[in-house]
């Protein structure tokens, strides 16, 4: 994974490790996934907790 860019001036170093947008997107995709599932398997055990009182 080398980019050509990296060492030169018109490209900061921080700005090169930076992920491209496309890869940040699959990121949030991904934890907006796990959020949703996690959120209704707890929804999911408090309906349960719930009936049983």
């Amino acid at each position: 994974m080398t980019d050509p860019d990296v060492g030169s001036p018109q490209r900061p170093v921080l700005l090169a490790a930076t992920p491209s947008a496309e890869r940040v997107v699959e990121w949030l995709r991904t934890l907006l996934l796990l959020a949703g599932v996690s959120g209704l398997l707890i929804a999911l055990v408090m309906l349960e907790l719930l009936v049983r009182l």
